[in-house]
C-alpha cells in the first residue's frame, strides 16, 4: 500500500527532472546557435571550426581560404526546427561579398545541429557553410 502512494510522487518527481533537463538543453540550444551567429556574422572561420562536431565534414584548407576571403554583409536564421529531441536544422541566409571582386552574393544554407548528451553540447554535424550563391 506504501508503494501505491509513493508512486505517483515518484512519477511526478521523474517528470520534474525530465523537463528540468529539457529546459537546460533548450538553453544551451540558444546559446549555441547565437555564438554559433556571431561567429559567422563576424566572418571568423577559424572560431567556426569549434562548431562542428567530431564525425562532421571538415572543410578543406582551400575551402578555410576561400571562407576567409568573403566579408560577410548579412546573416539571417529561421527559428530551429525540432527534428528529435537530440536534432533540429536551421535554414540560414547569409549574404556575403569577394573582397578580391568586391561581387555580392546571397546563399541560404541548411545546418543540422545534434546534442551530445556525454559531452553536454550542440554539434553542428552538416558542416560550415559552403557559401554559394544560389
Amino acid at each position: 500500500m506504501r508503494l501505491l502512494l509513493r508512486l505517483p510522487a515518484m512519477l511526478c518527481l521523474l517528470l520534474l527532472a525530465a523537463c528540468a533537463t529539457q529546459r537546460e538543453q533548450d538553453k544551451l540550444l540558444d546559446a549555441t546557435l547565437d555564438q554559433y551567429a556571431a561567429t559567422i556574422r563576424w566572418g571568423n572561420v577559424d572560431d567556426a571550426l569549434s562548431f562542428l562536431a567530431p564525425d562532421a565534414p571538415r572543410p578543406s584548407a582551400f575551402e578555410i581560404e576561400r571562407l576567409k576571403q568573403l566579408q560577410i554583409a548579412g546573416y539571417r536564421e529561421q527559428p530551429p526546427v525540432l527534428l528529435s529531441p537530440t536534432e533540429i536544422e536551421q535554414v540560414a541566409q547569409t549574404d556575403f561579398v569577394n573582397r578580391h571582386t568586391q561581387e555580392g552574393k546571397s546563399a541560404i544554407e541548411r545546418m543540422r545541429w545534434r546534442y551530445d548528451a556525454t559531452a553536454q553540447r550542440w554539434w553542428l554535424v552538416s558542416g560550415l557553410p559552403k557559401l554559394q550563391s544560389q
